[in-house]
């Protein structure tokens, strides 16, 4: 729980907005007028590209187009032995659910995870853990949807892991046992390239099964996509956030081949 929370508070600090406070505190230990103003239009300057459809499109489409959509998946022989769905984070207020559930960006995974498993029949793994003390893991919470809502069966529960990393060494570890040799991994297509990263160093041979392709950016046609946006922001944060982590596991990597 500690480390994804202390994760999440330094990834906060770093990207934009919130890096507008580490700027600000410099320019003021800068002490100097000229100085803070430099700092502080430097951090609005970021914001307002960051915001705009255009940055967001681009950033997006740099993660993206490393797997491709593919039409009925199901199609392609050989199949694999299973279906992988990683946790993409709760709502903890769905009072009209019961008070917890999966939130948008892992409804995506279990809706597409769903379709390829009537397509197959093929098992399903989900793997997420309980970042807060007193909560359900994230698995427990789309075993639920996918049982209960789309009517598929789970069944593996991976509810130990809290980051991508540990998603693959848990999940890899769980498959084994089990006798799996290949399995499908479902997540955005922007969160593949990571996941694959480190999905594909364990003995399990995993398949990319993306979804979620386009950044979801309503209005950025003609000359809106030069129009700072709400939405554009979240979504370059997104992307910003998939190559700090690869960049993160790089450096992972290196470090064990060192030691």
């Amino acid at each position: 729980m500690d480390n994804a929370l202390l994760n999440r508070t330094l990834e906060f600090l770093l990207l934009p907005p919130g890096n507008l406070l580490l700027i600000i505190l410099l320019g003021l230990l800068w002490r100097r007028r000229g100085a803070l103003c430099f700092m502080l239009g430097l951090g609005l300057v970021q914001v307002w590209v960051f915001s705009l459809p255009a940055t967001a499109i681009w950033l997006m489409s740099t993660l993206e187009r490393s797997y491709p959509p593919q039409a009925e998946l199901w199609l392609h022989k050989p199949l694999p032995q299973a279906i992988v769905v990683l946790g993409g984070g709760r709502n903890r207020y769905a009072t009209e659910y019961g008070g917890e559930s999966t939130g948008l960006i892992g409804i995506e995974r279990l809706r597409y995870a769903a379709l390829l498993q009537r397509k197959t029949g093929l098992p399903i793994l989900v793997s997420g853990g309980q970042p807060l003390p007193d909560t359900r893991s994230e698995a427990e919470l789309m075993r639920d949807v996918l049982v209960e809502e789309f009517k598929v069966p789970v069944r593996w529960l991976e509810q130990d892991s809290h980051t991508t990393w540990q998603n693959a060494q848990f999940t890899d570890q769980r498959l084994q046992a089990a006798g799996i040799q290949s399995a499908w991994l479902v997540t955005q297509s922007w969160h593949m390239p990571r996941s694959l990263s480190v999905f594909q160093r364990g003995q399990v041979e995993y398949h990319a099964a993306a979804v979620s392709f386009g950044a979801s950016i309503p209005w950025r046609d003609l000359y809106m996509k030069w129009i700072p946006q709400p939405a554009a922001l979240s979504r370059s944060m997104l992307a910003l956030h998939e190559w700090l982590g690869m960049l993160w596991y790089r450096l992972r990597q290196q470090m064990a081949k060192n030691d």
